[in-house]
This record gives C-alpha cells, sequence and structure tokens, in this order.
C-alpha cells in the first residue's frame, strides 16, 4: 500500500511539473509577442509621426520675420532631422517612442510658428490621423460615447 501511495504522489508531482513548465512556455511565448507587438506599434506610430511631420514642414515657409516664429520652425526642422536620422537605425521599442516625441515636438514647434504668424494650427493630438489604424473612424472622438455611464446608469465604464 505504501508503494502504490508513493507512485500516487510521484505521479502527481511529475503532472504537476510538467503543467508548471507548459505555464512557464506559454507564458514566455506570450511575453515575447506581446513586446513584439508594442515594438511593431511603436514603429508604426514612430513612422506615421514622422511620415506628418515631414509633409508639414514641406508646406511650411522657407524663412519668416517674425524671430519667435523663425526660431519655432529652426526648431521644427532640427526636431525633423532628428527623427529621421534616429529612424533609420532605430531597433528598440524605446527609441521609437523616443523618434514619435520628436514628431510630436516638432509639429507643436510649427504650430507655434502658425500661431505666431496668426494662421490656423495644424495637426495635432495623441494619433496621425493619416496612420494605418485610424482609416476606420467615423469622424467621432473615440473617447466620447452616446450612453451616459456611471454609478447610476448601472454601466460602469
Amino acid at each position: 500500500m505504501e508503494s502504490a501511495i508513493e507512485v500516487a504522489i510521484a505521479a502527481f508531482g511529475a503532472v504537476l511539473a510538467l503543467v508548471l513548465i507548459f505555464a512557464a512556455v506559454l507564458g514566455l511565448r506570450s511575453s515575447i509577442e506581446t513586446r513584439r507587438r508594442r515594438k511593431a506599434r511603436a514603429k508604426e506610430e514612430a513612422e506615421a509621426w514622422t511620415k506628418l511631420l515631414t509633409s508639414q514642414i514641406a508646406i511650411a515657409p522657407v524663412q519668416v520675420a517674425d524671430p519667435e516664429a523663425g526660431a519655432a520652425l529652426v526648431r521644427a526642422r532640427k526636431l525633423h532631422h532628428n527623427a529621421g536620422v534616429a529612424l533609420k537605425t532605430a531597433k528598440k521599442t524605446k527609441q521609437f517612442e523616443r523618434i514619435r516625441t520628436y514628431a510630436l515636438a516638432g509639429l507643436h514647434n510649427l504650430n507655434v510658428m502658425r500661431r505666431r504668424l496668426g494662421k490656423a494650427p495644424g495637426p495635432q493630438g495623441p494619433m496621425p490621423f493619416n496612420s494605418p489604424g485610424a482609416g476606420a473612424r467615423n469622424g467621432r472622438d473615440d473617447n466620447i460615447r452616446d450612453v451616459p455611464t456611471g454609478p447610476a446608469t448601472g454601466l460602469p465604464f
């Protein structure tokens, strides 16, 4: 009887070990896939923002009379150059996020220039309207819902 109990415990231990190994392998694969998707998303966003900045720099005036607007234009061009150079060599998610930041700062500087010149501001916001994932929009902000939410309505969010 003792050997049957020992065999059962050993079998249970082996099955448990196999389950834990299988779970660890699945967790590792999931983690690798998540990192890969984050990197791809960061690269896509960096490329989209840089492309938008490139198009906005192309339509910007060559020089402006206002010194503050001129300085903002120079900063935007410098950020555009930095984003372009970094985009050619970037390999990690953090590098792509930095490129996105350069492009957003460049767009901000172009908007500063436009405001100083009395023109309407250009594109801005968290997601460029010309990115690959933005085609399914229906002209509404994704954060606006038609249905009220909250504790009184029974809808948590």
